[in-house]
């Protein structure tokens, strides 16, 4: 029994800080029809979703945008890298519970990469002085992989006017503001 615990508390530990990502870059233009159960806040769901890439249904970090009466999408999970230990629907799910606890106490303001205890990540910062740690990290990219390639994957999401979204200074770290995204990213038709 202890092990089997050991086992799963090691799975848990994995899927937390080995999580990769693979965005799904199709964009939807549907429009949803809010309906008065919905929240009136940004709002983060572990959905499954269409990947037309893959012709198959995957799970995917969703937003309600109470301002646009819609979804948008945040990041579909596709990768199979770590299906021995976990799989797309455990990181959707943990992920997203950590979006929805960054936004609740206020330090949703920007998404960036860097480098946490050796392995690159993802993480969200409140303002460009910060760096990436372990308080602040999203999910750890596959060790191997480079931070900034999926970073660059993940801003392919962004639609519309980049140039308002995404931030450079001098030491060529890149920041896609979230406050930004919310409000121009494309809406997704999900089912509540």
């Amino acid at each position: 029994m202890q092990r089997q615990l050991s086992s799963i508390a090691l799975v848990f530990s994995t899927l937390t800080s080995l999580a990769t990502l693979v965005v799904n870059v199709s964009p939807a233009f549907s429009q949803s029809v809010a309906t008065n159960s919905q929240p009136n806040k940004v709002t983060f769901y572990c959905k499954e979703i269409f990947d037309k890439a893959r012709n198959e249904r995957i799970p995917a970090t969703v937003a309600w945008i109470p301002e646009r009466k819609n979804h948008i999408r945040v990041i579909g999970w596709k990768s199979e890298a770590f299906s021995r230990h976990s799989n797309s629907q455990k990181r959707c799910e943990v992920v997203t519970q950590k979006f929805q606890q960054f936004y609740d106490n206020g330090s949703l303001n920007y998404l960036t990469h860097g480098i946490n205890n050796g392995y690159p990540v993802i993480c969200i910062i409140p303002n460009q002085a910060e760096n990436c740690n372990g308080t602040n990290q999203l999910f750890t990219i596959l060790p191997g992989s480079k931070a900034e390639i999926v970073f660059e994957q993940l801003m392919g999401l962004l639609k519309g006017d980049t140039n308002k979204i995404l931030y450079q200074n001098s030491g060529q770290q890149i920041y896609i503001d979230m406050k930004e995204y919310f409000k121009t990213a494309p809406l997704e038709n999900i089912p509540s």
